[in-house]
């Protein structure tokens, strides 16, 4: 669990480096960094070949690459694949980072995840979203090389360099840094044309 904790942190710290980093909201020169980043993935693939009874499918995309997946059990409505049907995948990523006053907000981390899928025997497809909220302390800002260090609740530490390195004359060590990951993916079937 710690090492989960640990890469946790270490990947969230890393993406905050540009955004304590990167936008400031227009709220006026003087407000506190904030950043929202969001990266958006559509693809469609056509089903080339299937095989029911082994739960595989094989997908195409644009360019002719081609890929032989296997579907776990849980897929339902897997049987009304056909070849020449088409699977639109939509994935996104959305990053949010707020800097807070030391007493507004309390370290730590949460997470949620919702899931939906289609109704029994309609074409196969599903969603689902999830959503990881951490929340770090300023715990050093070293203006004349640009570095911040953020602490998590265990006194795990991250030394990062901003992209916008004026942002840091406006947080103050004990501040609190909210960072907050979404990830999205749907999973839609189009009948063959």
């Amino acid at each position: 669990m710690k090492k989960i904790i640990v890469a946790t942190f270490s990947l969230l710290a890393l993406i905050v480096s540009f955004a304590l980093a990167g936008n400031v909201m227009a709220e006026g020169a003087g407000s506190i960094p904030s950043s929202t980043k969001k990266v958006v993935v559509k693809q469609r693939l056509e089903v080339i070949a299937i095989d029911h009874e082994k739960h595989w499918v094989q997908l195409k995309d644009a360019s002719g690459f081609t890929q032989k997946i296997t579907v776990g059990a849980e897929a339902r409505n897997f049987s009304q694949l056909s070849v020449g049907d088409f699977v639109d995948v939509n994935r996104s990523k959305s990053i949010k980072i707020k800097a807070f006053g030391a007493d507004a907000v309390n370290a730590g981390e949460d997470a949620v995840a919702i899931f939906a899928r289609t109704p029994e025997g309609q074409k196969p497809g599903g969603a689902i979203v999830g959503s990881e909220v951490v929340v770090v302390t300023v715990a050093a800002i070293d203006l004349e090389n640009s570095l911040v260090t953020l602490e998590d609740t265990e006194g795990h530490t991250s030394v990062l360099s901003p992209e916008v390195p004026s942002n840091l004359k406006k947080v103050k060590i004990g501040d609190k840094v909210a960072i907050m990951l979404t990830q999205t993916l749907s999973i839609t079937v189009e009948d063959k044309k």
